[in-house]
């Protein structure tokens, strides 16, 4: 049987460094691959919700479930355990590390926005600000502040607004461009003669420069390989007399691209329509042109300055730059190359140790209208006032992206821990490639091939049952040892009625009833031994009257040696990774847990030591975790009280495990038990029993004795049932005696 493993490959938020088996715990800081997408609130919220409990902790205690359902099925020596191992002890450093960072992580990602990275912070000024928008560290911002009569303090700003709404519109001359680019690139004047091959090269690369299209400029339309003779052919002329730059370019779109200039979008920039939004709109272009301008000769290491506060600081340059975009839009040049003219023009002004090149320009060209895309395809900006932008081309940098998101990771938020595990991964995180991380840890996916037997005996609980593919739930349900197992559990975990229907009208009977086998009971504890072992160890009556209603004589015999040699010497179990022997289940824990509480109630009481008495209850409860199931079930029966004290005697215990939660406010079932650091039995409240039913309270710290009366009445019970049930094992070994031996005794 082929055995799925269930370690998630697309965990959220984690990586898993195929090299090393490193695990990588991903911090959103804000949402968006190349740019944010997510606006101040947005990334806030997502920021809380993954230093929250239903962020990342519970993510990571998903991963470890995993990883512990998986490693049951793993032998010691196959190949897939130590590196599941290994895993599972650094989800475990980051479940022990996630508390420290959930009320300090703000500070921690402001510290970290503020070192050189590749994650570069913007803030433009759009007429409608988002009050909540929020910078750290900005490469470029503009004024956003007005004065006593509410007129913007910003240069830029103010300029933007007095020249644009006079600009025109022209439409772009698109084929004028191309050429120019081509020519440039050629380095050559329209009739200058050129090689052909260094021509098509030059203008396949402008039209991806340009207009971000591939276009094949090798065979024309019909798939026809285009050289200078197939050119001269066609047209009817030599080769001579069209080997100039102009002449290639010319009959190479019009051989392969004869459509190119229908079909081209305009650029963003005379996308702006005509109209009251057209001042606003060419404003937030421009700061976001000049934003990314400024990024890439900071990344560049070209210039350190902030464009924006230069131009607010200078209304001469703020408004030639106003100047420059409305000239160009009016003629249909390119705004972009012409404002990467101006800041070369000026490159004293704005602290350039070098001019920008072609390549410098395309760079950000290519960079600006991407990005441009991307936040214009979202509705979380509507105002445009803030941005991350990643350099995702940068040797190094504390930022990736990762399932949608800009990240950083867990151990880069706090550099100066003693964790030497953080350390290992902050030293990969900070030497592996830049770029994004993949989504799916694709090398962890694998299987197992297992025999149904040795499968079931791995399980814990029904619950790990459940997750089990339905295929080998449905192979697993048809065999005899899943009916064996489904019996064990039923008896241990006070399912009677489920183990009785098991045994009626069931030719395997006899089986189910003398077969040892491995369980684990509602407390942890691991028997390998048959059904009524258990039983009669938990000084279960019920279920033992049940059991040996079903029995045949020669199975009654076994159990009557099974139970002499408990009596002897006792029973073996696990609980916790410890292996212990015991002939029955101790009440004295929990007897003497009641007994201290209600020992000390008085003084703690008189003294208002109420932490004393909630810790000293909640010891209560960690006894109570440990009992067999038919002891809650006492506590928890609806058809009487603990007052007075019952016999006990009563031939059905019904089955019930639910009680009030005070906690909550509402009946819960208390098993199987769930247990976190905040709640749970033990943890935040333990089991008493009133006339209503059981109830659990987080500690008894009022009522002026009338708390400590009601754990005295369960003590008195608890005794009570530990006398009677004890006295009851003497009847079950008389009960497995056979016919005959009990009359020779009569």
């Amino acid at each position: 049987m082929i055995l799925t493993l269930t370690e998630p490959t697309s965990p959220r938020y984690l990586y898993i460094n195929p090299e090393n088996n490193l695990v990588h715990l991903l911090v959103p800081v804000v949402g968006g691959q190349e740019i944010s997408t997510d606006n101040t609130c947005k990334s806030t919220a997502s920021l809380k919700e993954f230093f929250g409990s239903k962020g990342a902790l519970r993510e990571l205690n998903t991963y470890k479930s995993a990883l512990e359902f998986d490693l049951q099925f793993l032998d010691k020596h196959h190949p897939l355990r130590q590196p599941k191992k290994e895993r599972l002890n650094q989800i475990k450093e980051y479940i022990k590390a996630m508390p420290a960072t959930q009320n300090q992580y703000e500070n921690a990602i402001t510290t970290l926005m503020q070192l050189p990275s590749n994650l570069y912070s913007i803030q433009l000024r759009p007429r409608a600000q988002d009050l909540y928008s929020r910078v750290i560290n900005p490469v470029f911002n503009i004024n956003r502040e007005n004065d006593n009569q509410g007129n913007p303090l910003s240069a830029l700003y103010n300029s933007m607004h007095q020249i644009y709404p006079a600009a025109t519109i022209a439409k772009p001359d698109t084929r004028a461009q191309l050429n120019q680019a081509v020519l440039t690139a050629l380095g050559a004047s329209p009739l200058q003669r050129v090689d052909f091959d260094k021509a098509r090269d030059a203008l396949t690369e402008q039209c991806k420069n340009l207009f971000g299209i591939d276009i094949d400029f090798t065979k024309d339309k019909n798939g026809i390989a285009i050289n200078p003779g197939y050119i001269a052919a066609v047209i009817g002329v030599d080769e001579d007399e069209i080997a100039t730059a102009q002449d290639y370019i010319n009959n190479l779109l019009g051989f392969c691209a004869p459509e190119l200039f229908d079909n081209i979008p305009a650029p963003h920039f005379y996308k702006v329509q005509d109209n009251a939004d057209k001042t606003e709109k060419l404003s937030i272009l421009t700061q976001f042109f000049l934003a990314h301008l400024n990024i890439y000769c900071a990344a560049s290491e070209i210039s350190g300055s902030n464009f924006g506060a230069i131009l607010d600081a200078s209304p001469p340059l703020s408004n030639a730059v106003a100047v420059i975009v409305s000239s160009a839009l009016s003629a249909g040049n390119p705004v972009e190359e012409s404002l990467c003219t101006f800041f070369n023009e000026h490159s004293k002004d704005f602290g350039l140790t070098r001019p920008l090149n072609q390549d410098d320009i395309e760079s950000i060209k290519q960079k600006f209208n991407s990005t441009y895309v991307a936040i214009t395809a979202t509705p979380e900006n509507p105002h445009m006032d803030d941005f991350m932008i990643l350099d995702s081309n940068a040797q190094k940098g504390l930022f990736v992206t990762h399932q949608g998101s800009i990240c950083t990771d867990f151990s880069e938020l706090d550099p100066s821990t003693k964790n030497e595990y953080f350390k290992t991964v902050r030293r990969d995180f900070e030497t592996r490639p830049v770029g994004e991380i993949p989504q799916i840890n694709e090398h962890i996916k694998g299987e197992i091939d297992l025999d149904i037997n040795t499968l079931l005996s791995r399980l814990k609980d029904d619950s790990q049952f459940e997750q089990l593919p339905q295929n080998i739930r449905d192979a697993c349900m048809q065999s005899p040892a899943f009916q064996a197992r489904q019996f064990l559990n039923n008896v241990a975990k006070g399912k009677q009625d489920e183990a009785h229907n098991q045994l009626l009208n069931n030719p395997n009977t006899q089986e189910l009833l003398t077969n040892p086998g491995i369980f684990t009971d509602y407390s942890g504890r691991t028997f390998n031994c048959t059904a009524y072992e258990y039983a009669y160890w938990a000084k279960d009556t019920h279920m033992q009257r049940m059991l040996e209603q079903h029995m045949e004589e020669d199975t009654k015999a076994q159990m009557s040696n099974r139970c002499e040699a408990i009596e002897e010497l006792g029973l073996n179990y696990s609980q916790n990774g410890t292996e212990y022997c015991t002939k029955h289940f101790d009440f004295a824990p929990l007897k003497q847990a009641l007994q201290n509480y209600i020992d000390g109630y008085d003084n703690w009481n008189r003294t208002n030591n109420y932490d004393a008495m909630k810790a000293a209850w909640m010891l209560v409860g960690l006894a109570q975790r440990d009992v067999p199931v038919h002891v809650i079930n006492e506590y928890c029966r609806p058809d009487r009280s603990f007052d007075p004290t019952p016999q006990f005697n009563e031939e059905k215990l019904p089955r019930v495990a639910t009680f009030y939660n005070y906690n909550t406010s509402k009946d819960e079932a208390l098993f199987p038990l769930v247990l976190t650091d905040s709640s749970g039995l033990g943890v935040d409240f333990a089991l008493i029993r009133v006339a209503r039913g059981a109830v659990g309270l987080c500690g008894i710290v009022s009522g002026g004795g009338a708390w400590r009366a009601a754990a005295a009445l369960d003590l008195a019970a608890v005794s009570r049932l530990d006398e009677v049930r004890t006295a009851d094992l003497t009847q079950s070994r008389e009960n497995l005696k056979s016919v005959e031996t009990r009359l020779g005794h009569g």
